[in-house]
């Protein structure tokens, strides 16, 4: 199939089932433009990390922009220009309100909805929540409304925190009052997603022949490529080769996850390309949530680090204790040291996204100049299990945020953010979850 005549921002080059999304390009000017005649269009990424924070070494001394990043968020020095530490923003529907235990699933449930879970014998009744709120009104302008991604699987059957459907825990994203916007956690889904083109049987057709004879995507547009690459300036057959080096190496990375496995459990009972190591399978997520912002193939993402209540053990990090179990510290100096390590590690993870975004030229500026990402959790300290000064980041510079001080507000929904971020999306509602207005001063 010939490459289209006239390029689009969404410009594909395609070949047998597949279709492989552009990155920006000088050459492809004026026409990956968007309306009001700005270069780049905005990103809303969020990312949530479970059972809070050690506040102690989270929140910084100072407000302002001069001010120290504590321990958990020394990471981000080389990027503190484009990140805000937020202090002061509440999720009262995390709170039991009547409910009694649950705070997890709440947690988890009200972070971008703003609404109170239903408890009721793992019944589910919540809320759309802002990411989604987004994807129904500006989502197709992409190949993809929204992506959605974690490290865990949703659990969306029975009961999973006092009472609660665990659907709560395991999903940030709902579509509707009682639909999640089921996660993907398989890097070889999420690529083929991304890249597979026509219709479901041709799709998975080419999908297994690929993997079969372990070719790259690329191998599958070379001809589209080949009348692109004459259209382009010099620079842009540089950066046309630099992507394709980099879909190439996210390949060879998603088949190391699975070949290191197959040799332990041999091809019958091949795993479909997760990665064993934890940070690794975050990075691959990452690299592929990066491409698909790059490549305009989606604007709206989430990626949940873990589902909320997580008690996955931390061994590289020498912490063989669970993550749940350590955040009920009890002011244990230990175990306070060990969620430190954790919740360090996580932030490091978010250091490692930012850079990437930062490195990707689009327009004028970077990648992450045109994103608003979102990171952070409904609990802030997991000992307690409050509420309240939740421990949340807005990075990038997208939608004109003012990015690089520590702003700190009287307790204010966090909803009041979503709603700001929305409005900069240009999908103005008039309110959201337990919403009061929009955040100020961001």
């Amino acid at each position: 199939m010939a490459l289209l005549p006239h390029l689009s921002r969404r410009a594909l080059l395609r070949g047998m089932g597949t279709a492989l999304a552009l990155p920006w390009m000088e050459s492809l000017l004026p026409r990956w433009t968007v309306p009001g005649g700005g270069a780049e269009p905005l990103r809303l990424v969020y990312l949530y990390v479970p059972n809070g924070v050690h506040m102690a070494d989270w929140r910084p001394a100072e407000t302002g922009r001069n001010f120290t990043l504590p321990f958990i968020l020394e990471p981000l020095q080389p990027l503190r220009r484009q990140v805000t530490v937020i202090s002061g923003l509440v999720h009262d529907k995390a709170r039991p309100n009547g409910d009694g235990p649950g705070d997890h699933a709440r947690a988890a449930a009200a972070f971008l909805t703003g609404v109170q879970p239903l408890k009721q014998d793992g019944q589910v009744r919540l809320g759309i929540s802002a990411d989604q709120v987004a994807a129904q009104a500006i989502g197709q302008r992409t190949r993809f409304r929204s992506l959605e991604l974690g490290v865990d699987a949703s659990g969306n059957a029975g009961q999973c925190d006092s009472g609660y459907a665990c659907a709560y825990s395991s999903n940030v994203s709902w579509q509707s009052e009682t639909t999640p916007a089921d996660k993907e956690i398989n890097p070889r889904l999420v690529f083929d997603r991304l890249f597979r083109g026509g219709g479901a049987d041709e799709a998975g057709a080419t999908s297994a022949e690929r993997i079969q004879r372990r070719r790259s995507v690329l191998d599958f547009v070379q001809e589209d490529a080949q009348r692109l690459r004459a259209r382009l300036s010099n620079a842009d057959r540089a950066k046309l080769e630099e992507y394709f080096g980099g879909v190439r190496e996210l390949e060879r990375r998603i088949e190391q996850a699975e070949e290191g496995l197959v040799m332990e459990v041999g091809d019958e009972l091949r795993p479909a390309g997760v990665p064993r190591e934890y940070g690794e399978h975050l990075r691959l997520l990452m690299d592929l949530l990066v491409l698909a912002l790059k490549t305009d193939s989606t604007r709206i993402a989430t990626l949940m680090f873990a589902n909320e209540g997580s008690d996955r053990a931390y061994r590289h990090l020498e912490v063989t204790e669970g993550h749940h179990g350590l955040s009920h510290h009890g002011r244990d100096a230990r175990k306070q040291e060990q969620i430190r390590k954790i919740n360090r590690f996580h932030v490091e993870q978010l250091a490692y996204l930012l850079q990437k975004l930062e490195d990707e030229r689009a327009g004028g500026g970077s990648l992450l100049d045109s994103c608003m990402v979102v990171y952070g959790s409904a609990i802030s300290d997991g000992d307690r299990h409050n509420h309240d000064d939740l421990p949340v980041l807005l990075c990038g510079g997208g939608g004109g945020l003012r990015p690089g001080q520590h702003l700190t507000v009287e307790p204010t929904p966090m909803n009041n953010l979503h709603l700001a971020l929305l409005d900069r999306m240009e999908v103005r509602v008039p309110a959201l979850g337990d919403g009061t207005g929009r955040l100020a001063g961001i």
